[in-house]
C-alpha cells in the first residue's frame, strides 16, 4: 500500500496557483514520441527551397501577372530582333545580288554596244587597204583619189549611223557651250563682231550630248579712234 501511494506521488505534478494535480502520462520503452510540427513560416529552417517558396507565395496576384507579361514581352522582342537580324542579312545579298546582275548586264551591253561600232567601222578599214592594194599595182592617182572619196563617204556614213552630226557654226554669233575660239581676226564691218569667221576644226555632237566642241576664228570689230587722237 506504501509502494502505491508512492506511486501516486511520482505519478503527479502540482500547478503552482491551482494546487490540483495534474497526471502525467509517462511513455513507455515501445511508444513512439509525438511530434509537433509549427507550420507558421517565420519559424519553418530557412533552406532555398522554402525561401523560394515563401518568396513567390508573398508576392501580390498583379506582381507575378505582369513579371509573366513582361518576360512574355521580352521573349517576342527577341524573336523580332532575331528575324530582323536575319531579313537584313537576307536583304543585303539579295542587294548585292541585284548589284552584280545589274552590273554584268550593263557589262554586256557596253561590249555589245562597242561591237555595234567597230563592226561599223570593219569595211571602212578593209575599204581602204583595198584602195591602198590597188595603188601600189596600178600606180594611179586618179584611182588613189577616188578610192578615198568612197572610203571618206564610207566613214562619215557609219558615223551618221551612230547619231553623229556635225556642228554647223560657220557665220554664227559664236557660242562658247559648243565652240572654242582659237584665233581671232579684226573686221571693219560691225555685223561680224562676235561672228566665227572660219572652221578650224569641226565640231560634232550627237544628241543633245556635245562629243567635241568646234574650233574656230571670231572676227572682232575693230575698236573706235578717238576724236582727241584722230586731230
Amino acid at each position: 500500500m506504501a509502494e502505491r501511494n508512492l506511486d501516486q506521488e511520482q505519478n503527479t505534478v502540482e500547478k503552482p496557483n491551482e494546487g490540483q494535480p495534474i497526471p502525467i502520462k509517462l511513455k513507455t520503452k515501445n511508444e513512439e514520441p509525438i511530434r509537433v510540427t509549427d507550420k507558421r513560416f517565420w519559424v519553418q529552417p530557412e533552406n532555398e527551397s522554402n525561401r523560394g517558396e515563401t518568396s513567390f507565395s508573398l508576392k501580390p496576384s498583379y506582381v507575378e501577372e505582369l513579371e509573366k507579361k513582361l518576360s512574355d514581352s521580352q521573349k517576342r522582342l527577341d524573336e523580332l530582333i532575331a528575324a530582323y537580324r536575319a531579313l537584313k542579312v537576307d536583304t543585303a545579298a539579295e542587294t548585292q545580288k541585284a548589284r552584280e546582275r545589274i552590273q554584268n548586264e550593263y557589262n554586256k551591253r557596253l561590249v555589245q554596244a562597242r561591237a555595234d561600232v567597230a563592226r561599223k567601222f570593219i569595211n571602212v578599214l578593209e575599204n581602204l587597204d583595198r584602195a591602198l592594194t590597188a595603188t601600189q599595182e596600178s600606180k594611179n592617182f586618179e584611182s588613189l583619189l577616188e578610192g578615198v572619196k568612197l572610203i571618206r563617204n564610207q566613214f562619215n556614213t557609219a558615223l551618221s549611223d551612230l547619231g553623229l552630226e556635225e556642228i554647223k557654226v560657220k557665220g554664227e554669233p559664236f557660242n562658247p557651250e559648243i565652240a572654242e575660239a582659237v584665233q581671232t581676226a579684226e573686221v571693219e564691218n560691225e555685223a561680224e563682231d562676235n561672228l566665227v569667221l572660219e572652221v578650224i576644226s569641226k565640231g560634232y555632237r550627237i544628241n543633245d550630248t556635245l562629243v567635241r566642241p568646234a574650233q574656230v576664228k571670231v572676227g572682232v570689230s575693230k575698236a573706235p579712234i578717238p576724236e582727241s587722237a584722230a586731230s
